[in-house]
């Protein structure tokens, strides 16, 4: 009872707001950027954001956020940013010709009218997603869509960004749009041209670099939309996949999705060749990290997509495959077919394939570069300007 009333509320209000915004003169020169759900300074927003700041100094790039160590953070590395729900966060979401959005239409605050939305997106989809996904509804039937004119109005106008003509047929269908709207320019957190920055897990990385350690990094994505652990597996074995780490020279940092329940903790302290990052060790984004890590461990994350551009061995370990086609989400894709890397089925199976590509760390190569091309059309660092000519050439 007391969830649909806040429904109800989120609403009335956010409605009665989507109208005011739209009676206020837009400036096409001022761009509201936000990503998951107005949490995370992170993912294609923020490196679009920050290359607008670095090449664009005619157009006014503003972060609007709700969590206050998201703020701090942005503020840290001087840009403009500010509390979405606050008095500046409205005003300014509610002047801005554009807005820029990596997961749903709260990234930013409701005052999107005849603002210009430009969806980025936050990966290639492996999984099904939005209309096309069915067990989930996640906000996105279509009687809510009708009678919540923000989210009306961000159906009918906004653009959307994918890596390829593969994926943009997927778009297509998933978000029900024109192809016309959907521009392929390659997601900007693809830019690999940048570097580790100053977070503070570079510090060790930096260690295991020296010592000559093969650094890998463990990705698997949530179960039924958080609600089960997705490291489980992980950390009932966790003893001796430290061991047999240590001995085959290797390194682990695990990452879990931003939805992934993680109730049980690693002790970091415990293990020497295993480390579960926090969001504070690298300043909410992983993608700073991928190109300084030897290989990637993953299950149905679509981040394996993006990891190809590095043309670094991949590890897929679908250990419950079965049972996630079944009882969480269905595949657009035979897994098979396009997961370029060898199949481990337990944890026994991974520890014996990390070995084997740490010294053969081509032996999916020609896999990996088939697929890329199927999924990734660029590979020139080129991605943030595509994006910024697309979304000037719409406003």
């Amino acid at each position: 009872m007391i969830k649909n009333v806040k429904i109800i509320i989120i609403v009335f209000f956010g409605n009665i707001i989507f109208l005011i915004s739209c009676l206020i003169p837009k400036n096409k020169n001022l761009w509201i950027f936000g990503a998951w759900f107005g949490d995370k300074y992170a993912d294609n927003s923020k490196y679009l954001f920050e290359y607008v700041n670095k090449n664009k100094p005619e157009i006014r790039a503003i972060w609007v956020t709700r969590n206050e160590n998201t703020y701090k953070l942005v503020k840290k590395e001087g840009y403009e940013v500010y509390f979405k729900n606050s008095l500046k966060g409205f005003l300014y979401s509610s002047l801005a010709g554009v807005g820029i959005i990596s997961n749903a239409f709260n990234d930013i605050p409701y005052t999107t009218g005849r603002m210009k939305i430009v969806q980025l997106w936050h990966g290639t989809p492996l999984k099904k997603i939005v209309f096309d996904e069915t067990r989930f509804t996640l906000n996105k039937d279509s009687f809510k869509r009708k009678i919540i004119l923000y989210l009306k109005d961000f159906d009918e106008k906004n653009i959307y960004i994918s890596s390829s003509d593969e994926v943009k047929k997927i778009f297509t269908k998933a978000f029900r749009v024109p192809p016309n709207r959907i521009k392929v320019t390659g997601y900007p957190r693809n830019d690999f041209n940048y570097n580790m920055g100053d977070i503070p897990i570079k510090t060790l990385l930096k260690n295991l670099r020296e010592k000559k350690i093969k650094i890998g990094i463990y990705m698997p994505t949530h179960r039924m939309e958080g609600k089960n652990n997705s490291i489980k597996s992980l950390i009932e074995n966790i003893d001796n996949i430290n061991s047999v780490l240590r001995k085959i020279n290797s390194f682990l940092l695990v990452k879990v999705h931003y939805c992934g329940l993680n109730k049980e903790k690693i002790k970091n302290h415990k293990y020497d060749r295993i480390y579960l990052l926090q969001d504070e060790d690298i300043n909410q984004d992983v993608y700073k990290i991928l190109p300084f890590t030897d290989y990637l461990i993953t299950d149905y994350s679509s981040v394996y997509f993006d990891y190809m551009l590095l043309n670094k061995p991949i590890i897929f370990a679908p250990f419950d495959i079965d049972d996630y086609i079944k009882n969480d989400r269905e595949f657009y894709y035979n897994y098979n077919d396009v997961t370029p890397g060898p199949k481990a089925y337990n944890w026994k199976e991974v520890l014996k394939y990390i070995n084997k590509i740490v010294r053969e760390p081509n032996r999916y190569k020609d896999q990996r570069k088939i697929i890329n091309q199927k999924f990734n059309k660029y590979n020139d660092n080129k991605n943030c300007q595509r994006v910024v000519n697309e979304i000037i050439k719409e406003i």
